[in-house]
């Protein structure tokens, strides 16, 4: 079976499973599922796969609540860093600030200088994820950004690429680029059918490092 095919049954599952994934986070669920479909309508000019993306972004914006962990992997930061990467690679059109600034009040609950787990999936390090997905902006000053000056300065010191003065290092170091979080994941003809469907050790996952 060659590798064409092979994709479009993956893509193929995707389409009839996807609506009924309970998971609406970034790594596992219906977000990173969205930002798959996005980036295959991009990649295929097909109309189909945006359609899916934007049902399942709005399945997510419903069952957004404060009650939700700020976990990158299921919770409200990686949501947001989805919803940013949609934003600013041009999939969706909003106003961020209106989108995301109860996630960014939901995320300055927590004490940066008590979190002892620096983990990308439910750690620090996915904060530091968001946090720079918000503030890398074109033409964004001091006193727009949306995190108050006590939880920057905790951060700076938690952090060391992290400058109040210049966010540019940090902005990189934790850049907006899906590649960056996820692991090359092989699934063949023999498994495709019981792999997970999401962007970690998913079908998900698998397709966009192929297509990115």
């Amino acid at each position: 079976m060659d590798e064409f095919n092979l994709e479009q049954k993956m893509v193929h599952r995707l389409i009839l499973q996807s609506s009924s994934v309970s998971d609406i986070g970034l790594l596992y669920g219906k977000m990173g599922i969205a930002l798959f479909f996005y980036e295959y309508a991009h990649y295929t000019s097909s109309e189909i796969y945006n359609d899916m993306g934007e049902e399942l972004l709005d399945d997510v914006l419903n069952q957004i609540h404060t009650g939700m962990p700020i976990r990158f992997d299921i919770g409200l930061s990686g949501i947001g860093w989805g919803i940013k990467y949609l934003l600013q690679n041009r999939f969706v059109e909003g106003d961020e600030k209106e989108i995301c600034e109860e996630i960014d009040r939901e995320i300055m609950r927590t004490n940066l200088l008590r979190v002892d787990d620096f983990s990308l999936e439910s750690g620090s390090e996915g904060l530091f994820y968001y946090i720079s997905a918000r503030l890398n902006r074109q033409g964004l000053q001091k006193e727009d950004f949306p995190f108050d000056a006590y939880y920057l300065k905790d951060l700076s010191y938690i952090n060391p690429f992290f400058k109040m003065e210049d966010v540019s290092e940090f902005c990189v170091r934790y850049s907006l680029s899906i590649k960056k979080i996820l692991n090359r994941t092989i699934i063949d003809e023999s498994s495709y059918m019981r792999e997970p469907l999401g962007l970690k050790d998913g079908i998900s996952g698998c397709l966009l490092s192929k297509i990115l």
